[in-house]
């Protein structure tokens, strides 16, 4: 008789992010005996975390229901819609030419949803839940499991940023952990480590949402192997899979649209010499605006008198066909068009149309500030409009590999101590007069009196925008900045 063999063969997948566990017999009579003791082994199956075993991925769920199989396709449950259509189905889009699968909804996009399942590693043309505006995204999940806990990461990329959230569970099981709950968690930590091809990269943001530098989407472009990219969260190293790496080289390729100069035109302010604070903010507030970009919201300022919007990058990204709406301090609202997004500095420009606009802020075009200056932070951190904080310079940096996401190589960023939270970026940083000298940014959330605008000075070069007064400037008696004081 053959010896009595039994094999439990485990197959794991990067990228794919999923897990099959094969039972191989060998011999009918050990499978005859073994029948004796299944029962047992499933009566503990909901301690150890087998009977509910739950699939890891869209890969996972094809190991049980394959909706590309005769046997599935257009019939099961699972692979159809409420119509009867078959779910899912990847299609060649239009506007891109990339092969792409459609979803309704990604508002569970950081879950295991049981219905509306993410399919992780493909490029989805997906619809916010938030706003209902859509966007090329990949879905990424990796998970690690030791006993009893199991740690997990959701990432969502797409051309403009990289969003995740991550979870630990306790309680699990020997082998799953369907029955654990929740201990820590939340969204990514600032600022987020990621490496790939050799290079790592320090980015910043908010709510787990961090604009990915043009260098790093650049070398994803151009990859060749499709292995090495990973982001750290706390002490551990989370690699990214394969399959999500390639498919966002091929993102990267076709989605992210080239944008034109706008012709912007700056003109000479009258302003008054060492205004009050108070004096600051009730000429200037009525500039600034709250700019709401689908489910996103930061501030903005008006740079020019016929409806020229500066603000933040990452706070209208991805929103080139999204309507923007521009709240005033007067209580108007105004409808606004993305004109240009710039991939190297952290700024956007957005046009505004209507009556009665806002009238433009005075800009400290040539002129760096010093450290030791003071300035004036204006904005809505976290949605409360109107806000002012004051302080000072506290020096001038230029861009190196702990700021490449934010700016260029070579660019200029203002570090100041007064107050920058969320909501307060694409805001105006001004200057003793009351002139702008930067855009508020960020901040460093694990520090104190940590933050950073983006220098208008290589703002207003960038966008090759003359410097108002030219060579007449000693002549017409202009400040450093380009204004004429009352």
């Amino acid at each position: 008789m053959p010896s009595k063999q039994f094999f439990i063969k485990t197959i794991f997948k990067k990228g794919g992010n999923h897990m099959t566990i094969k039972l191989l017999f060998i011999n009918d009579v050990f499978l005859m005996r073994f029948k004796k003791s299944i029962i047992s082994i499933i009566s503990f199956g909901s301690f150890f975390g087998l009977s509910t075993f739950s699939p890891l991925s869209e890969s996972a769920f094809a190991v049980k229901v394959n909706c590309e199989s005769p046997v599935h396709r257009g019939k099961h449950k699972d692979c159809v819609d409420k119509d009867g259509r078959p779910k899912r189905k990847e299609l060649i889009d239009p506007d891109t030419g990339l092969s792409v699968v459609e979803m309704e909804s990604d508002i569970l996009w950081n879950r295991i949803p049981r219905r509306n399942r993410v399919p992780y590693g493909q490029i989805v043309k997906a619809t916010s839940g938030f706003d209902g505006t859509t966007e090329y995204v990949v879905y990424d999940r990796n998970y690690k499991f030791s006993y009893p806990y199991e740690s997990t990461v959701f990432t969502k990329w797409s051309s403009d940023y990289v969003r995740g959230i991550w979870t630990l569970k306790a309680g699990c099981g020997l082998i799953a952990c369907t029955a654990g709950y929740e201990t820590d968690g939340g969204d990514l930590p600032s600022p987020l480590e990621v490496k790939f091809a050799g290079k790592t990269y320090s980015l910043y943001g908010d709510d787990g949402k961090f604009m990915l530098p043009n260098r790093f989407v650049n070398d994803i472009k151009n990859a060749k192997t499709y292995d090495g990219l990973s982001i750290r969260v706390r002490r551990t190293v989370v690699p990214i899979g394969e399959e999500t790496v390639e498919k966002l080289s091929l993102l990267y390729k076709k989605s992210i649209k080239k944008w034109d100069l706008p012709k912007i035109a700056i003109n000479i302010k009258n302003i008054k010499k060492n205004p009050s604070i108070k004096e600051i903010a009730g000429s200037s507030l009525p500039s600034v605006v709250t700019v709401r970009a689908g489910s996103g919201q930061g501030t903005g300022f008006f740079i020019t008198d016929e409806g020229t919007l500066l603000t933040n990058r990452h706070v209208v990204s991805g929103a080139s066909n999204k309507e923007i709406l521009i709240d005033t301090v007067s209580g108007r609202q105004y409808k606004g068009k993305v004109s240009y997004i710039s991939r190297e500095d952290d700024f956007a420009i957005i046009d505004v149309k209507g009556t009665d606009l806002p009238k433009a802020l005075p800009i400290c075009y040539s002129n760096y500030p010093m450290a030791g200056e003071d300035v004036v932070a204006l904005g809505s951190p976290l949605g409360l409009s109107n806000t002012v904080t004051r302080g000072i310079v506290s020096a001038l940096r230029r861009s190196g590999s702990d700021f490449d996401s934010i700016v260029m190589s070579g660019s200029s960023l203002i570090q100041t101590d007064a107050a920058i939270n969320p909501g307060n970026s694409g805001g105006p940083l001004l200057n003793e007069n009351g002139e702008v000298i930067g855009v508020n940014t960020f901040g460093k959330t694990s520090s104190e009196g940590l933050n950073f605008a983006v220098s208008i000075v290589d703002i207003m070069q960038q966008l090759k925008v003359r410097r108002p007064g030219g060579l007449d400037a000693l002549e017409m008696k202009l400040n450093s900045c380009g204004n004429k004081f009352n």
